[in-house]
């Protein structure tokens, strides 16, 4: 699903410049406009086109006709003789003075259509690249297609500005999870490490740190692709790209996302998997005191709770005891129930 906002015709554009629009062309440039500030950036690099084609037009014609024409006129006032070869000449300077605004109108929106023109087949050949990087934080991100992106710490997405092409294309360093607006038409690409991710409309997560790259989807079809390698997952399925060939096959995991979504699913989870989860969900240190809790098992959703409260629901329902040091969090107990 490419940008919404109606496409104008450089024609248009061509008289909302040279203040030749009718009111309601007007109005449909002014409701283009507002309805993205990228149109706004566009209008600004046609803006610019249009003042160099005016100092283009500028330099063609040096001859001022309005200076030429009253000296004529002087000349007649004067008394002085005009022969009847320059009588004949005479009403050509107001002939041509009457085309020449008609005239430089239809030259100047024929120049700057073809600017135009030209400056869509220079972003295309030339899109300028975006961009975001986060640190210690999470980012929320909704790209031109309105596709969602939630990048996990420490994390870079990079992508052409308005996604042109056949394919809409991005490559990711880090983690991110997805939410891609669907269009058949061009397919949603992600590059991370050497592998390909490719899907038209689906949820899913992706975590590339480091060479081994990750994939858990939520809902619809992805397909993973290294070197000559294709696998093809569904919803609950995951995947783990070890080397050119050595495809790990997994269970989703159903909390590979909650760095962004603050969502916890747990479905007799071992509490050595809920620590793990906790820990990347809130940033923080969460282990067990002693190995024999590894295995408890934890049914429960939490669902936007604060870590201190996540803590407190699962030692309630666990018989444990929740110990601070510092930063970190331990979950202390005698075993299960």
């Amino acid at each position: 699903m490419k940008n919404s906002t109606p496409i104008l015709s450089d024609d248009l554009l061509a008289r909302y410049l040279a203040s030749t629009a009718t009111r309601e062309e007007i109005e449909r440039v002014q409701a283009w406009l507002d309805a993205s500030p990228e149109n706004l950036d566009e209008l600004k690099g046609y803006r610019k086109l249009w003042e160099r084609s005016g100092m283009i037009g500028s330099q063609q014609m040096p001859i001022d006709t309005d200076a030429a024409w009253e000296k004529m006129r002087a000349k007649m006032r004067g008394g002085e003789i005009v022969e009847e070869s320059e009588r004949e000449v005479v009403p050509l300077p107001t002939q041509k003075l009457r085309l020449l605004p008609s005239m430089w109108a239809a030259a100047a929106v024929a120049l700057l259509a073809l600017a135009f023109g030209g400056f869509y087949f220079y972003k295309m050949q030339n899109p300028q690249m975006v961009s975001v990087t986060t640190g210690e934080n999470t980012f929320e991100k909704i790209l031109p297609d309105s596709t969602k992106v939630i990048l996990n710490y420490n994390s870079t997405l990079t992508f052409a500005e308005g996604l042109p092409g056949k394919t809409r294309t991005v490559s990711l360093d880090g983690e991110a999870f997805f939410d891609v607006a669907p269009d058949v038409a061009h397919p949603f690409v992600i590059k991370a490490n050497g592998t390909e991710i490719r899907v038209v409309g689906t949820s899913f997560n992706v975590k590339a740190y480091d060479q081994a790259v990750r994939v858990d989807v939520k809902s619809g079809k992805v397909e993973v692709r290294k070197s000559a390698k294709v696998m093809e997952l569904l919803p609950g399925e995951g995947v783990e790209v070890l080397a050119d060939t050595v495809f790990r096959t997994l269970s989703a995991n159903p909390n590979a996302a909650v760095y962004g979504t603050r969502v916890f699913d747990f479905r007799a989870t071992p509490l050595a998997e809920v620590v793990l989860a906790l820990s990347r969900g809130f940033h923080a240190e969460v282990t067990l005191a002693d190995d024999r809790l590894a295995n408890c098992r934890l049914n429960a959703r939490y669902e936007n709770e604060s870590l201190d409260a996540t803590l407190a629901l699962i030692a309630e329902t666990l018989t444990l005891q929740v110990k601070r040091q510092g930063d970190s969090y331990v979950l202390d107990g005698s075993g299960c129930r």
